[in-house]
């Protein structure tokens, strides 16, 4: 950089797949020696993530757009001048020299400052499927790097750069994990977010259960949400599964580096680590994500043999048992899907969005 740190905004939060890839933007950008300032609001996410970790954080009041009802939708909408007005204080006394909006409600009145205010913008969407926020804001964006190729079909720019989602370089250090030798344990991990998925815990133990009446010898790491901890627990050492449940795991890098097969939702965060690690996984997407994103993303990495997709109402404990069972019978197909996965890899879509937004300071 020149002599002068570069000032980065980045606005939006509200989940972690909107935040920790805007965290790995900002380490980048930090090590090429620039600032950073981080807009989102009181009840994101990134309220109680970035004080811990030390970056500066400016709140605004934003409320829902969509999926907020009608008078949730009008105290938004009759909010808007004030968010903006607020938004615009942040980004004079800021004067940074590039916005990125990374999605989530509070990124639309900053990027929308910004553009009043003659400054640079630019927007990252980590989903297949972008959502309401930068399709709105597409319009008047200087720039959209996007994670998916799928993605270009839903907007109209003529300044799409195809990045990938930035993750924590740790997760693109590890090699592919062999499948086990005969006569040593398939290794099986199965989580539904940072919260877990309920259905998961339903769905997943009977057809354990199967498999392991099938003869098949294995382990299970289960993240399980807390009122169902010690049913499923309970479940697993009854029918002699040797099995670790949790209700979050600390150190996810080390949890997927033992798992040979993964059974997750399709977040965007989720897909990109997986692809990082080369991992083969079967995506059973979220079925009330807005706008179905994580079909979305499911459905673009199944279709480059990277995984396998399921619908929740789809999936049943004798279809998983079955589907496992042949998985486990056939390596050779795990490692490819494991080296497919692999290619999908982007380890240097940080660096890749920063150079991207220097080119437009």
């Amino acid at each position: 950089m020149s002599n002068r740190a570069k000032k980065l905004l980045i606005a939006g939060g509200g989940t972690g797949g909107h935040l920790f890839p805007a965290l790995a933007i900002c380490e980048e950008w930090e090590a090429q020696g620039g600032e950073v300032l981080f807009v989102g609001t009181a009840r994101g996410l990134e309220n109680r993530i970035l004080p811990q970790k030390g970056k500066n954080l400016a709140l605004i009041k934003v409320g829902k757009i969509k999926g907020g009802g009608i008078v949730g939708r009008i105290k938004t909408l009759l909010g808007l001048p004030l968010a903006l007005l607020s938004a615009i204080n942040i980004v004079r006394k800021f004067k940074p020299d590039v916005v990125l909006g990374v999605g989530g409600y509070a990124s639309a009145p900053a990027v929308a400052a910004a553009r009043l205010l003659f400054i640079p913008t630019a927007l990252h969407e980590q989903n297949a499927l972008p959502g309401l926020t930068n399709r709105y804001l597409s319009r008047i964006a200087t720039k959209i790097f996007i994670s998916f190729q799928a993605a270009t079909e839903h907007f109209s720019h003529n300044n799409i750069q195809l990045t990938g989602n930035p993750v924590n370089q740790e997760f693109h250090k590890q090699a592919i994990k062999p499948a086990p030798k005969a006569g040593e344990p398939w290794q099986f991990l199965i989580f539904g977010g940072s919260l877990g998925a309920k259905v998961f815990g339903e769905i997943v133990p009977p057809a354990l259960a199967k498999l392991k009446e099938a003869g098949v010898n294995f382990t299970v790491q289960h993240q399980v949400q807390e009122d169902s901890l010690e049913r499923v627990q309970n479940f697993y050492d009854q029918n002699n599964i040797t099995a670790q449940t949790a209700t979050f795991f600390q150190d996810m890098a080390k949890v997927y580096k033992t798992a040979d097969i993964i059974i997750c939702r399709a977040g965007a965060t989720t897909v990109t680590e997986l692809s990082a690690l080369g991992k083969p996984a079967l995506l059973i997407p979220y079925p009330y994500a807005a706008d179905d994103h994580q079909a979305a993303n499911a459905q673009a990495y199944a279709d480059k043999g990277a995984g396998w997709m399921r619908r929740q109402e789809d999936t049943d404990p004798q279809w998983l048992a079955d589907f496992l069972n042949k998985r486990t019978q056939n390596p050779q197909e795990l490692e490819t899907t494991a080296q497919n996965a692999k290619k999908l890899a982007t380890p240097n879509a940080a660096k890749d969005i920063v150079e991207g937004l220097l080119g437009l300071v």
